[in-house]
């Protein structure tokens, strides 16, 4: 035990006096739980700037246009007929799209045949697209609903009789988890977890490389209880070091930044144990590859977009790829994430994540012993 508090007291002085390492866990820390917050803090994108390119110019178009422009998402800013000149406008960012609107549209809806409205915007950002499309969709559904009598009149017998006898669908949709249907409130909360995780990886990382271009080793030694004690004291000092980053993330920006907080403290605080001691036993296992102490910086920094689709909560876990899903079970933020999602986000137990608490504790105990045979390797090579 004496040992053991030693190697924590050693640990904790080593990254107390690196400079590099305390920028990352105070700065990076801070700074990156407040960015993604503050970028996503208006959570709903309103009043986008469209343009329509009216090539109807009917009485229906206009009123069709009308709706469009009323709804939160979008602000019709240009109405036009020169297809070359919105195109122009979205390419030069004066607008994030148009509504094409073809010269056929009133009389192709009188027949009771589909008009086809092509909705054109840029790559840049799927958020704008979005909101265009629930715009026009919304003014569709609108406008269809006041047309339906005139239609009708228009129609022969047959399809009359088809249109009164198909039973109406009455979709009724309560958002459970998301009532502002915001992108950041569905974001945000599962971010943080996998921040912890990055920055975490890159502060391991950084120390391992620092030993590795140093050789700041310890005495050879072929004890595996030494080793054994060095991997322990590495994880106790990142464990207690990032209890307190976690409670900033989980506990003090929600509160803040007003984000779902629906679990249980206690709950989450289980959840966490297997998860730090796992993210590091992971990155200690991986401590050959950190060849120098700035190298960490170029990879893990980059590594949010992937880590958010392991995690399955953007694309489903079931309809991923055979190698994906492995990835999910390897890598801890994975599992951890969806957990977090589970217990914060949609006011869940721990009955609700047993499988990922499992594969939390199965990386704990794998990891370690990986990060034990590397550690042990090490100092005998040495």
């Amino acid at each position: 035990m004496k040992d053991l508090i030693q190697i924590i007291s050693d640990e904790i002085r080593a990254i107390g006096t690196n400079i590099p390492i305390l920028i990352v866990l105070i700065l990076g820390n801070i700074g990156y739980g407040f960015l993604y917050n503050l970028l996503y803090n208006t959570n709903v994108y309103k009043e986008a700037p469209i343009a329509i390119v009216d090539m109807s110019q009917s009485d229906l178009s206009r009123h069709f246009i009308d709706y469009i422009d009323a709804t939160q998402q979008v602000k019709v800013v240009v109405k036009t007929q020169n297809f070359d000149e919105a195109k122009r406008m979205v390419i030069e960012r004066e607008i994030v799209g148009f509504l094409y609107i073809p010269s056929e549209l009133k009389e192709e809806i009188m027949k009771g045949n589909q008009a086809q409205c092509v909705v054109y915007g840029s790559t840049l950002s799927f958020l704008e697209y979005l909101n265009i499309y629930e715009a026009v969709n919304f003014a569709s559904l609108e406008v269809n609903s006041e047309l339906l009598p005139e239609v009708i009149e228009s129609l022969n017998l047959v399809d009359i009789l088809f249109i009164a006898n198909d039973k109406a669908v009455n979709i009724v949709s309560e958002p459970l988890y998301n009532v502002s249907e915001g992108y950041g409130t569905y974001l945000i909360p599962p971010v943080m977890v996998i921040i912890i995780f990055q920055t975490l990886m890159i502060t391991v990382a950084m120390r391992c490389g620092e030993e590795n271009t140093t050789r700041l080793r310890d005495e050879m030694t072929a004890s595996l209880g030494h080793s054994a004690k060095i991997v322990l004291g590495k994880a106790f000092t990142n464990v207690m070091i990032y209890s307190v980053f976690s409670v900033f993330f989980l506990g003090l920006l929600p509160l803040i930044f007003n984000l779902p907080h629906l679990g249980d403290s206690i709950d989450i605080i289980i959840m966490m144990i297997p998860y730090l001691f796992a993210s590091v036993f992971f990155c200690l296992t991986l401590s050959p590859f950190f060849t120098d102490s700035d190298m960490p910086l170029f990879i893990i920094v980059f590594m949010s977009v992937p880590l958010v689709f392991l995690s399955g909560i953007s694309y489903p876990l079931e309809l991923m790829p055979w190698h994906w899903r492995i990835l999910h079970y390897l890598i801890p933020t994975a599992p951890a994430t969806l957990a977090f999602v589970k217990l914060d986000c949609m006011g869940g137990d721990l009955s609700n994540i047993r499988t990922e608490m499992m594969i939390l504790w199965i990386q704990c105990a794998v990891y370690f012993v990986t990060a034990l045979i590397i550690r042990h390797k090490a100092t005998k090579i040495k």
